[in-house]
């Protein structure tokens, strides 16, 4: 038995932090076509960093072009293990990416909420972040983002930080 999407949902949430880190979770909506998983949770985050852009983030942006489409994001999708995906669950949702000196919960904390997240997903989840073992491939336009985004192949969580220096 899978848990619902509404608990992943409330652990999300107890990840987020007003305007740096947001979160998602969700059925996947179907790809439709070829591309299959990737391209769905690709979507998924397009989703959100467009409403992110719209919502704030647009005023921060560098150039003109606006956030990365869903085949850009699908192309910065690096695959991660699920200690790897809880690890950069509990780093992106416990410090500012830039000022890692700015707290903004307890690391332990959102590392132990990270693996209950991981967990529902299951064990047979996929995850994957725009972060790679050198760099980040930006999504949003702004100076700095990171996301990780797991399915299990029904259902999604989505964590992204978003920042401007």
């Amino acid at each position: 038995m899978t848990a619902p999407v509404d608990e992943l949902a409330v652990l999300l949430k107890s990840l987020s932090y007003d305007l740096r880190v947001y979160v998602s979770a969700g059925t996947l909506r179907p790809a439709g076509g070829s591309g299959g998983l990737t391209k769905a949770v690709a979507e998924q985050v397009q989703a959100l960093v467009a409403e992110l852009y719209e919502g704030y983030w647009h005023q921060y942006a560098y150039g003109t072009d606006g956030p990365a489409s869903a085949p850009q994001i699908e192309l910065s999708l690096y695959p991660k293990s699920l200690a790897e995906a809880t690890a950069l669950l509990g780093e992106l949702a416990s410090a500012n990416l830039m000022f890692p000196e700015f707290a903004f919960m307890d690391r332990a904390e959102a590392t132990s909420i990270a693996a209950r997240v991981v967990g529902l997903l299951g064990p047979g989840a996929r995850w994957w972040s725009n972060r790679d073992d050198l760099s980040v491939d930006t999504v949003t336009s702004c100076s700095y983002d990171t996301f990780v985004i797991g399915s299990d192949g029904d259902r999604f969580a989505l964590l992204i930080q978003v920042g401007d220096d």
